[in-house]
């Protein structure tokens, strides 16, 4: 079977404008509608304190700021794998405009590729190879109003 070209292109393409078009919107409902402390509908410190149970959560469409933050990522995955693909489909024009005509500087066009797309990867991988730390929430709280200036 022979696969229209042009067709999944443009199929490839409409997913993953529509992936970042959620990306997006899931992304400025996180910030804006369900910011940061608006809840968690788990039981890590609800039972603690007088009245733990009962503290308010900001819920949107039945959902918490974490079951649309797990959304959000799952969405995110989904545009890196349709973006992926869109790379594989048009891989022989990548290497079309990286080769180029050669002239003088081709050499130094190939070495700021193989540099940037270097430093990409490096920076990709910086969080999975850094060590994390454990610390109290009183501690993080306390570290970070000490490096605020007063206003």
């Amino acid at each position: 079977m022979r696969v229209n070209r042009p067709k999944l292109n443009l199929m490839i393409d409409v997913i993953g404008f529509v992936c970042a078009v959620f990306l997006i919107v899931t992304g400025f409902l996180l910030e804006y509608s369900l910011p940061p402390g608006s809840g968690r509908l788990g039981t890590e410190g609800f039972g603690e304190g007088p009245g733990g149970s009962y503290r308010p959560i900001l819920l949107l469409w039945g959902w918490s700021r974490h079951e649309w933050g797990n959304l959000h990522y799952w969405i995110a995955v989904s545009l890196m794998a349709v973006l992926s693909l869109h790379l594989v489909l048009h891989w022989r024009w990548i290497v079309a405009m990286v080769k180029g005509k050669p002239t003088p500087v081709s050499g130094i066009r190939m070495a700021v590729g193989i540099l940037g797309l270097a430093s990409l990867l490096a920076l990709a991988l910086a969080p999975f190879l850094s060590s994390t730390e454990r610390l109290s929430r009183g501690q993080v709280l306390e570290e970070r109003q000490q490096s605020t200036p007063a206003k």
